[in-house]
């Protein structure tokens, strides 16, 4: 094991367990939510948690437990903000206009497959719940369809983690750890220079 994974798996274990779900459950939380979620990292926090599930530090049930709630959390609280906010004329447009109905008629023929297995999809995994509401879907038949794609989603990810690191060692925390840092300043550089172009025109 390097040094790196050594520092890592020593800061973890230094935190409480109730912390590591704590801001476990907020990053998957808060992927789930629309539009935000399409540029959070949060699938490779799921790997990360699995990569230290691996390692003894939490257990990869409960990680997954975790990452499934809040993310099933997550997107319902989308999905009620889509309910509230789909009357207003923008977005009745956005739903009614010719330009998008081959797009809508698609959305709602495979509205299970895109609900369920579209959390497993990195920048599609938190618009269904914004779309569907805006469908008008029955909340019910909607969280039915959240809750499978979050728990699945929680599982993979966690075990996924936990499989590779089983797999290719302990250092595969400091690779994921590596992506996830990468990721969380690409976004926020991606943000910065979109604010400055947006402010020049």
């Amino acid at each position: 094991m390097d040094s790196f994974s050594e520092a890592i798996l020593s800061f973890v274990s230094g935190v409480p367990l109730v912390l590591q779900l704590l801001l476990l459950g907020v990053f998957s939380f808060t992927e789930g939510l629309p539009i935000i979620g399409s540029v959070l990292p949060g699938g490779t926090i799921a790997l990360f948690a699995g990569s230290l599930a691996a390692q003894g530090i939490l257990s990869p049930f409960v990680g997954a437990l975790v990452v499934g709630t809040a993310s099933f959390a997550g997107d319902m609280f989308g999905f009620l903000l889509g309910r509230k906010f789909r009357h207003l004329p923008r977005v009745s447009r956005f739903v009614t206009h010719e330009k998008y109905q081959r797009s809508w008629d698609l959305f709602d023929r495979h509205l299970a497959i895109v609900s369920i297995f579209g959390k497993l999809l990195p920048v599609i995994r938190s618009t269904p719940s914004l779309f569907a509401a805006i469908r008008g879907v029955r909340t019910r038949r909607y969280m039915i369809y959240s809750f499978i794609g979050s728990y699945l989603w929680g599982f993979l990810g966690i075990y996924a983690g936990n499989v590779v690191t089983n797999y290719l060692g302990p250092r595969t925390i400091t690779l994921i750890f590596v992506i996830l840092v990468t990721s969380i300043v690409i976004i926020l550089l991606r943000t910065f220079i979109k604010r400055i172009w947006t402010t020049r025109r």
